[in-house]
């Protein structure tokens, strides 16, 4: 039987109108109402389901944050800590979420308390807009901050490393799955051996793997097995133009070093970019141990033998160990049993994996090699 369509007239838009506006108001009181308990009231989570096992109850005068669906560390880091890029000192306050990348409805999250850098008059927590100050960038500085040669303050916190750089850093990993590779380019058989941004290459799996259009994809092959794996080396990454059911087109969207047929695809995944105090106190021979956590420098992942500053390693310490991106490691060795250890610089983590860590050194007062030892400050 077929319904006969209703009429909408003014009256039933108006009706619908007011609704909608009753409906926001009630969640907006609603979300104050649980801000209040929250900040006045014993916190108690309630019973959802997580695969985590998070806390049941916290100190009164915590601030928590209950997980919505949509909810991500990245947004909840901008909104709460002025900055996005904070999102591992988020994570870091709350240890129990094992993988930072998923998140579930209910859980809690607690806010840490940092010395968010803002603008003058601004108050801790107010959310920023794109375009404003502080918004997917570093923050311009407090006010009575020092003063760069251009008479704007100093920012308390910069970008570790530039976000190509570590979208393009290796790292140290066991055997991955390589079975998706490129087969070929658009130049053929006897064409150019090394690829670059913007060429056309072809791909041995297709729609029966999984593969769509608009996929991306990380470029990498193995280098040379080091104590803790397999040296990775990223060449780029792709975007797939077009699939057939067991092969697909994609185009280099970014080439980091000459890519290789045969080169492995791993899915593409964007990487936050950590930030670093700029007044810090550095490191010298006199730098007492600190007892906190220890590893080594297992790999040059530039494949050099001497390193310095700017150097790219691959530590044997992950998040297993509770290393979180921004970590500032010393790094040292020990010349004579039962002597002071000499202070060789400084390193800080960027990106890290369940037992390894690629990091950048920071500063270096002597020369490096894999085999020193790191020490978390």
């Amino acid at each position: 039987m077929k319904t006969r369509p209703q009429r909408v007239t003014a009256r039933s838009v108006f009706a619908l109108s007011m609704m909608l506006c009753v409906s926001v108001a009630w969640a907006q009181e609603a979300q104050e109402i649980q801000a209040e308990q929250i900040t006045e009231n014993a916190i108690t989570v309630p019973p959802h389901w997580s695969p985590y096992q998070a806390p049941t109850s916290y100190p009164e005068g915590t601030q928590l944050h209950i997980i919505v669906k949509g909810n991500t560390l990245w947004d909840l880091s901008n909104q709460y800590l002025k900055n996005p890029f904070l999102w591992p000192q988020l994570w870091d306050a709350n240890r129990y979420i094992t993988n930072p990348h998923w998140i579930y409805p209910g859980d809690p999250l607690v806010i840490p308390q940092l010395d968010v850098v803002r603008e003058a008059g601004e108050e801790a927590g107010a959310e920023g807009e794109p375009g404003a100050p502080g918004y997917g960038e570093e923050a311009t500085g407090a006010p009575g901050a020092p003063l760069g040669p251009d008479g704007r303050p100093i920012p308390s916190l910069l970008p570790a490393y530039e976000e190509i750089s570590i979208q393009c850093a290796g790292y140290v990993a066991d055997k991955e799955d390589e079975h998706l590779k490129i087969m070929g380019s658009e130049e053929g058989p006897a064409g150019k051996v090394g690829l670059a941004t913007g060429d056309v290459v072809y791909l041995n799996g297709g729609s029966d793997d999984g593969v769509s259009p608009g996929n991306m994809y990380y470029l990498q092959r193995r280098a040379h097995k080091v104590s803790g794996g397999w040296n990775i080396v990223r060449s780029g990454w792709v975007t797939v133009l077009a699939t057939q059911e067991r092969s697909a087109v994609a185009e280099v969207t970014q080439a980091c070093i000459d890519i290789h047929v045969d080169d492995y695809l791993l899915p593409f995944e964007q990487i936050p970019v950590p930030l670093i105090p700029t007044r810090r106190e550095l490191a010298t021979r006199l730098t007492p141990e600190t007892g906190k956590i220890r590893g080594e420098v297992i790999a040059s992942l530039e494949e050099v033998i001497t390193l310095g500053q700017g150097s790219l390693v691959g530590l044997n310490v992950g998040e297993r160990d509770g290393v979180i991106p921004g970590n500032i490691f010393t790094i040292f060795r020990y010349l004579y049993k039962g002597v002071q250890r000499k202070m060789l610089g400084e390193l800080v983590i960027l990106t890290v994996r369940e037992k390894t860590a690629t990091a950048k050194i920071l500063n270096s007062y002597d020369y490096i090699i894999v085999g020193d030892e790191i020490e978390l400050k």
